[in-house]
């Protein structure tokens, strides 16, 4: 994916990529790997923790961080750990909060190892993941070719005097050590040497320890990584690198296949048509369940559709309040260029040009157009050769030449319906389920944008943006993207605020200087409130009263404090708007202690109901 700008739609743009790659390039593995770790049985957790001592007992670990200090790394912003495998920390601790800490600290290295598994040698991977190698399968582990799984079958049955022979030294000639490597490099996606590296943990320690049973998990390893390349090797080369495992396990034993006998396939094939012929008939009077087709806008398809009703109708007046309040977010949200209204023209252009596309080949269109789009708005930071390998799709209708956002606008608003399919065919693949919501409210908005002013166009895009992936995005960066229209068009019914919610939003819309600056210093939960607060909020409970006080703080506050001071009372302001909303999951203690940083500017006991006047 290319750079994002740095503005608002930039933020857009990467929450849109956010369900696919929020946890890096292995997201899919790293969400399923959370989900079934906290399904995992007593009895389960047992056998981790006991194949994880195995494991340390061959691989010379040190004693890893405890899940505390893991925690308060996750939260720092000294960048000791990459932002996908904190965001995935975040995940996995608030899931597994209940377990103790030797099970969290195990899950940690585990998913760790998860979302850099492209990156990690095999062997080092398997360190950290063997544990729960038999209980949560690994993507790839279900389509080994029948050597590896011969071979990792083998390993089972190995004596103690058969693995001392695999720890013995050995040494392989350089040409033929060259030659593997080589070989290795072509078939990257094999997974043989991993697999062989997560079962020779799992069996190895039971029999040897110590730096004997590290020399024979090493030799294992290394016939995986053989096995794995046996296309691309000579039978010299095979024979010469399999030395070391040739005594305990002999190559040839590996290629016997048990032949099944003859009688016994045609008496499956009797006793199966027999089952065929005397099984009762299915009824046929069961009609298949109605399916309910998908809201074109998205799981935010009413909120969505208000928008678009009510943007067409905004007023002059109410149009100047809209862009005056967009200068007021971004003069606290940190922003460092200009909106690219280019790159909303050409999506715009991009949405027009591809009307007769059908849905997909329409988010494949969008999703080159955006990158590109993106791309050429920030060559500034980014070398030729990433701005033409984006720009790729787009030949040779559009040369790349001294195009700027402007100019890719013009001349995508220029190709024809031949053009567009063999660009859509030439475009990176798309999650259709995220982008295409976005495509159908452009569509619907097509016609409003023709008459529209840049800086109109790129505000209303990133309203409808905002509101389309709502669910995606956190209740500030919602609030800094929807801000500008919160009054003309409501994205949150008051009522459903609750009257205490509704008596903070509305002293959050009356904050002076001073409240603001002192919302803005700075401050920190310990660890046992920030717990508190992630179990009390986990079900989502929070979301209105937080996203309803982060739009008025993100317009409130910039009037009194700018800069990156006025984005630190934001930010505590909508903090606050969190605790409020779920102020009756927590004793008085945890809630005047959360509260304190708000104290000093609204302090809680304002937020009560007014006395009534006696008669």
């Amino acid at each position: 994916m290319a750079p994002a700008s740095h503005g608002l739609l930039g933020r857009i743009q990467r929450a849109n990529d956010d369900a696919a790659h929020r946890f890096g390039p292995h997201t899919a593995e790293v969400e399923a790997f959370i989900v079934r770790a906290a399904q995992l049985t007593p009895w389960q957790w047992r056998q981790v923790l006991a194949v994880r001592r195995m494991v340390v007992s061959v691989s010379k670990e040190g004693p890893p961080d405890s899940a505390r200090s893991i925690q308060a790394a996750i939260r720092t912003s000294d960048r000791r750990i990459s932002e996908p495998i904190a965001r995935a920390g975040e995940v996995l601790f608030d899931t597994l909060v209940k377990k103790s800490d030797d099970k969290q600290v195990a899950a940690w290295q585990a998913m760790t190892a998860v979302v850099m598994r492209s990156q990690l040698p095999a062997l080092k991977f398997a360190v950290s993941y063997a544990p729960f190698g038999a209980l949560i399968p690994l993507s790839g582990s279900d389509v080994l070719d029948p050597k590896t799984r011969r071979f990792i079958a083998r390993l089972e049955d190995l004596t103690k005097e058969q693995l001392e022979v695999l720890a013995r030294r050995w040494r392989i000639e350089p040409a033929a050590s060259r030659t593997l490597l080589q070989a290795i490099a072509k078939n990257r996606h094999v997974k043989s040497e991993e697999a062989v590296a997560i079962a020779a943990l799992s069996l190895i320690p039971n029999h040897l320890t110590g730096d004997e049973g590290w020399a024979a998990v090493r030799t294992a390893v290394h016939a995986g990584r053989v096995l794995g390349s046996l296309g691309d090797l000579t039978e010299q080369e095979i024979t010469e690198l399999w030395a070391p495992v040739e005594p305990v396990i002999p190559l040839a034993s590996l290629s016997e296949v048990v032949e099944v006998p003859a009688a016994q396939p045609v008496r499956a094939a009797v006793n199966s048509a027999i089952k065929t012929i005397t099984r009762p008939p299915r009824s046929r009077a069961v009609m298949p369940p109605a399916t309910r087709a998908a809201a074109p806008y998205g799981p935010n398809h009413t909120e969505v559709a208000a928008f678009i009703r009510g943007v067409a109708e905004l007023s002059p007046i109410q149009w100047l309040r809209v862009l005056d309040r967009r200068k007021l977010v971004s003069s606290v949200t940190r922003e460092g260029a200009a909106e690219p209204a280019g790159v909303v023209r050409s999506i715009l252009a991009m949405i027009e040009g591809t009307r007769d596309l059908d849905s997909y080949l329409r988010c494949r269109a969008f999703v080159a157009v955006e990158r590109a789009g993106f791309a050429l708005e920030s060559r500034g930071r980014l070398n030729l050769d990433q701005v033409r390998e984006v720009l790729t799709p787009f030949e040779p209708s559009i040369a790349f030449e001294a195009l700027n956002g402007g100019g890719f606008a013009h001349k995508v608003a220029s190709l024809d319906k031949g053009q567009w399919l063999r660009i859509a065919a030439a475009a990176p693949d798309a999650n259709e389920e995220a982008v295409a919501p976005l495509v159908n409210a452009g569509i619907a908005l097509i016609d409003f944008f023709g008459g529209r002013s840049d800086d109109e166009a790129v505000a209303a895009w990133h309203g409808v943006s905002a509101l389309v992936h709502r669910h995606r995005l956190t209740p500030i960066k919602f609030a800094a993207s929807y801000a500008p229209f919160a009054s003309a068009i409501p994205a949150t019914n008051p009522r459903s605020l609750g009257a205490m919610v509704a008596r903070y939003v509305t002293a959050v819309g009356r904050l002076g200087a001073s409240q603001c600056a002192v919302l803005a210093q700075p401050w920190q939960l310990d660890d046992a409130l920030s717990s508190v607060l992630s179990h009390a909020v986990a079900d989502g409970g929070s979301r209105a009263g937080e996203e309803a006080a982060a739009l008025n703080a993100v317009v409130t506050v910039p009037m009194r404090l700018a800069g990156s001071g006025g984005w630190a009372a934001v930010k505590t302001a909508a903090f606050g708007g969190r605790v409020i909303a779920i102020r009756n999951r927590l004793t008085v203690e945890q809630l005047v202690a959360l509260w304190a940083p708000i104290q000093p500017a609204i302090p809680l006991v304002s937020l009560n109901a007014p006395a009534r006047a006696r008669r």
